[in-house]
């Protein structure tokens, strides 16, 4: 039986797409600190907003607008 192929597939996204698990960064802080997306939601503006925990500290849970995150993995930061 001949092994069947697996194509690998690319997925290019655009900055300001987001997901659960991506590690960001909020533009314009003065900390360095890093997160992760544990989920995201739309407040009362209907503005997307992400809700991040923080990579090295495990009760820091913020939300803030994706339009304030930078993601790390594509920039090759991490």
């Amino acid at each position: 039986m001949r092994p069947r192929s697996v194509e690998k597939v690319l997925k290019i996204v655009s900055e300001k797409q987001f997901c659960a698990g991506d590690l960001v960064a909020v533009k314009n802080s003065r900390k360095e600190e890093q997160f992760c997306i544990i989920g995201l939601k739309f407040n009362e503006q209907q503005q997307q907003v992400a809700v991040l925990k923080a990579l090295f500290n495990d009760t820091y849970i913020i939300e803030k607008p994706v339009s304030e995150l930078k993601n790390l993995l594509i920039k090759g930061i991490l």
